[in-house]
């Protein structure tokens, strides 16, 4: 075949296989013939095609994408030719393929030039458990193939098996490199990765065919051929091999689904194979059953380290997209995307500060809407012509903008047109408010400058207040601190008697270089020259002079907590005052009095809460929620006499996820009614289906739920929809729920008259009134685990226990006595005279289908401890 002037792409290369096919038929043809005349057909055609090929890569490697791996390819091939012809003249027939091991072992080099770097990164573990799966894959097919054709003819003898097994090892060696290459290959570049795996195998063939042959015939000519085509696949792989103008992004280890899935097809081919040679052949090989072992284990240490890669993989991404979306959130200036028809899609939680209403209404919004009707056709057309393509990165636009409270305000944005990246495909907008430049005097309808002082106190107000911390963080030698107060306790109506006394007092607990201003409506701010401990100084005074303000209408108590956050150079305002308000709320959860700093704990707990939030509005629908159950025991009947049905939230990045935890976010909104709704429905049908004719069920309501009105209408659906008698539902409600008259006893009375059973849930732990136990529709006291603390060894414990379980029988209710771990808790209790009890010591909570197999076991003995019981644990 001529030598081309360089790598070609396109239909030349399919005439290139074309012609590569055909030169190998033509040296089988030319082996067939009689004599003499085919053994020197066979020579001439074999070493022409290798001074062809090592002269040809040798000029094309130059001009292709990978020059070092052509001149190793070029080395490997002259150097395998020359060493077969030096063993033929040496060696028998059958032994003269040693000569080409030498050559083979450079083609592992010449591949590995042919693997883009940036593959490799990150992802060397992988590669390396692949290449083993796909070295020992290899060996496995070869020793079956070998096994179910040549074979059978008989053993070979110790020579030509020694000369057979280099030759396997090294071209298993070479196989594995090139599918490793095909595998870590983006698709589009595939060609040519193909072509060298398929040049290495057809050369493998040739080398087998070459080692078990004994002499001329059919079996060297098909050598010969293989060698032929192999050659000819490799010129036409250097002819692919075309550099590209943009390479591209290729990612760590890359290769997409055909880099996962090929390590598996590959050891699935070598093992159905070694299963086929034993059917076919009686019995396995220890060989072949070794590499078969060696396979899976090799197979069972790249799911290991893939997994390992996937998981640092997920941290990574996880890792990201929280920096991102705190970078995002706490910039100062919202960030408004729009799609293709100018509606936003999402912005930033900064719009709320700059328009005064929450970020998530404006979301499907047209911003020609949300714009001054005289701004808006301007606005629109300015954002919807495209983008030039010598036009800079980002555009300006300004339109007027109403506030919540009614005043226009000029917004200017900066506009980047992102329509074009598959990635995001919107317009990108960061808006600033600069209505403050506006010096012009105001007409009516038209922009008001923003004040900046609060008219009941006349402090600085928040917009003041970031300008300050702005121009603080500005300075880039400047150490200070800014501590958020937070006072509770304030009067509705807004009193400025009580504002002006606590604005005294602060002006006399600050130092002369101190700057206070009223964050909020229950907030102060001070902005502290010094550091983060001089701050958490003047926060403790600050929060020590909070307390009874006397008012002609009487004395108001007050309490105040504060956070405290560090002011570094490079933050902006807004991120500064998020982590004074994230330190307040800390504080404020601490208790009254309490100061705390800021902190990274702080800020990823946040970051946990508001993916939390987000995420929980969605678990219903995505099937994350599930109930367990905890049986209630009859210590009298030693038998179960209901389950309480319990909520968990499996959540797919923090796992199970605690009620405590999740449950007051869902409060937080209605969507608490709507799981309220869901457990009611579920539970009931779990009932029904439990092997116990009589058993009941306990289901926990929401204090919104009872509100809502809704809770009766969704009692009588569940119970409709399961067929669950209304004596067998139980209730449960905390006490603060109960003092709320009115509606709330008049929905528990209804649910009552129809035969459901109430419950009082953490009885005595709420607002320690006994006055609504008597005339409120109640059956049953959930005495809590409160309770149980130290009841073994402290007798004004057990003292307390007993009054409770008298005061229930007074009043004709049963008590059941919660968190029950230890068999002494239970031995008190029984000789106490308590009938029902639910804890660890009986049973865990349980899924329905373990439930529905233990239900009759629990309560046979009740002293027997559970051996995964751990105290102190919380059901």
């Amino acid at each position: 075949m001529p030598a081309t002037s360089g790598p070609t792409a396109g239909p030349g290369l399919r005439r290139s296989v074309l012609r590569g096919l055909t030169a190998a038929l033509v040296t089988v043809a030319v082996g067939l013939l009689p004599g003499t005349a085919g053994q020197a057909g066979l020579g001439l055609a074999t070493f022409g095609t290798v001074v062809w090929t090592t002269v040809w890569l040798l000029r094309a490697a130059p001009r292709s994408a990978h020059p070092r791996a052509w001149w190793w390819f070029a080395a490997t091939v002259g150097l395998g030719g020359a060493g077969a012809a030096v063993a033929t003249s040496v060696v028998p027939m059958g032994e003269a393929a040693l000569g080409a091991v030498p050559g083979q072992l450079l083609v592992t080099i010449a591949i590995a030039n042919l693997i883009d770097r940036r593959a490799l990164r990150g992802a060397r573990g992988q590669l390396g458990s692949r290449l083993m799966l796909f070295v020992l894959a290899d060996l496995l097919t070869a020793h079956t193939a070998f096994l179910l054709t040549f074979g059978v003819r008989g053993p070979l003898t110790m020579t030509q098996t020694v000369s057979l097994f280099a030759l396997l090892l090294v071209m298993a060696l070479g196989n594995g490199m090139s599918l490793v290459l095909v595998s870590v290959t983006p698709p589009d570049r595939r060609g040519p990765a193909w072509l060298v795996f398929t040049s290495q195998w057809v050369t493998a063939v040739a080398a087998t065919a070459s080692a078990v042959s004994t002499g001329p015939g059919p079996g060297q000519a098909v050598a010969c051929a293989c060698s032929v085509l192999g050659m000819s696949l490799l010129v036409t792989a250097c002819r692919a091999d075309v550099a590209r103008p943009d390479p591209g992004r290729v990612e760590p280890g890359a290769g997409s689904a055909l880099g996962a899935l090929l390590p598996h097809g590959i050891a699935l081919l070598g093992g159905s194979l070694l299963l086929v040679s034993g059917k076919v052949l009686g019995s396995l090989t220890y060989f072949g059953t070794t590499l078969g072992v060696l396979g899976l284990t090799t197979l069972f240490a790249h799911q290991v380290v893939s997994w390992r890669a996937q998981r640092k993989l997920t941290a990574d991404l996880r890792r990201s997209e929280a920096w991102f979306r705190t970078l995002v959130r706490g910039s100062a200036d919202p960030v408004v995307i729009l799609d293709e028809q100018l509606r936003i899609t999402w912005s930033s939680p900064a719009t709320q500060e700059l328009l005064g209403f929450d970020a998530d209404r404006s979301v499907g919004v047209a911003i020609a809407d949300l714009v001054h009707p005289d701004d808006a056709a301007e606005l629109v057309t300015g954002l919807s012509a495209p983008q030039a393509p010598d036009a800079p990165g980002t555009k300006t636009r300004t339109a007027r903008v109403q506030h919540a409270d009614g005043r226009w305000r000029l917004i200017q944005a900066r506009v980047r047109d992102l329509r074009t990246d598959p990635d995001v495909g919107a317009l990108v907008l960061y808006c600033r408010d600069v209505s403050r430049a506006d010096r012009q005097p105001a007409a009516e309808g038209e922009l008001t400058p923003l004040p900046t002082t609060d008219h009941e106190t006349g402090l600085p107000n928040r917009s003041a207040l970031t300008q300050r911390i702005g121009a603080t963080l500005r300075d880039a030698d400047a150490s200070s601190g800014l501590v958020v107060l937070g006072v509770d306790g304030l009067p509705a109506d807004g009193d400025r008697t009580v504002l002006r006394e606590l604005t005294t007092r602060f002006a006399r607990a600050l130092r002369g270089d101190d700057w206070l201003a009223r964050a909020g409506a229950a907030e102060f701010a001070v902005l502290v020259d010094g550091s983060v401990a001089d701050a958490e100084t003047v926060a403790a005074r600050l929060v020590a002079a909070v307390g009874p303000v006397t008012t002609p209408g009487g004395t108001v108590r007050l309490t105040a907590a504060a956070g405290v956050a560090t002011l570094f150079p490079g933050f902006n305002a807004g991120e500064a005052l998020r982590r004074g308000d994230l330190a307040l709320r800390s504080a404020r959860a601490a208790g009254p009095g309490r100061v705390r700093r800021h902190s990274d704990a702080l800020r990823l707990a946040q970051d946990r809460e508001e993916a939390l939030r987000a995420d929980l509005e969605h678990a219903l629908e995505l099937d994350q929620l599930h109930l367990v159950y905890q049986p209630v025991v009859d210590l009298a009947l030693h038998r179960t006499v209901s389950v309480e049905a319990l909520l968990r939230w499996r959540h797919p990045v923090y796992g199970e996820v605690s009620p405590a935890e999740f449950v007051p976010l869902a409060e937080e909104s209605a969507l608490i009614t709507d799981i309220g709704r869901w457990v009611l429905r579920t539970a009931t049908a779990t009932a029904v289906a439990l092997p116990a004719a009589d058993l009941g069920v306990a289901v926990n309501v929401s204090a919104r739920h009872v509100r809502s009105g809704e809770l009766v209408p969704d009692v009588l659906a569940a119970l409709a929809a399961s067929g669950l008698p209304a004596d067998r539902l139980i209730l449960e409600i905390t006490e603060s729920v109960l003092l709320d008259t009115g509606q709330v006893a008049e929905e528990l009375g209804a649910l009552r008259r129809l035969g459901v059973r109430i419950a009082v849930d953490d009885f005595g732990t709420g607002w320690s009134s006994l006055a609504y136990l008597v005339g409120l529709p109640i059956d049953l006291l959930k005495m809590d685990r409160q309770f149980l603390a130290d009841v073994e060894t402290h007798p004004q414990r057990r003292a307390l226990c007993e009054s409770v379980l008298h005061l229930g029988t007074s009043l004709g209710l049963a008590v059941v006595v919660e968190g029950v771990e230890t068999p002494g808790e239970l031995r008190l209790l029984r000789d106490m005279g308590h009938r029902f009890i639910q804890g660890f010591l009986l049973s865990r909570p349980l899924d329905a289908a373990t439930l529905a197999a233990r239900l009759p076991a629990i309560g046979d003995d009740p002293a027997a401890v559970a051996p995964d019981v751990v105290p102190g644990a919380r059901s």
